[in-house]
């Protein structure tokens, strides 16, 4: 699997580390990990740098969705940051942001490891 996981629940933090292709099944399943191991409110930090997947419009809007239902069963989800370099990974992350302000979501966009800490630092 393409995505690497760890759960830190002394900080309450899952970190995600994105290699190569990434599904949207895949990023589903994650998703789905972090809720099945009540760690939802936990804070999350996505490394998207080492991927080679851009998510389209569509799946991102379906992962809102889904979301939208975890959110719904599972109450507020934790802060999310992503990092990432590609600037059309950038942009649909940004874009992802924008869509989850409007669903009450807390996800911004980093270009490194260290900002998106100290954010997620910040915000917990």
């Amino acid at each position: 699997m393409p995505i690497f996981y760890e759960r830190d629940d002394e900080h309450r933090r899952i970190v995600t580390t994105a290699v190569g292709i990434v599904t949207y099944e895949q990023t589903v399943a994650i998703i789905e990990r972090q809720a099945a191991e009540h760690a939802w409110s936990y804070a999350a930090l996505h490394d998207a740098r080492g991927s080679a997947s851009v998510p389209t419009p569509d799946e991102v809007r379906r992962l809102l969705m889904h979301i939208g239902k975890l959110t719904t069963k599972n109450g507020p989800r934790g802060p999310v940051a992503f990092v990432v370099e590609d600037p059309m990974l950038s942009k649909m992350g940004q874009w992802y942001a924008s869509m989850g302000d409007l669903t009450a979501l807390n996800i911004r966009v980093f270009r490194s490891v260290d900002e998106a800490d100290e954010w997620l630092a910040s915000v917990a």
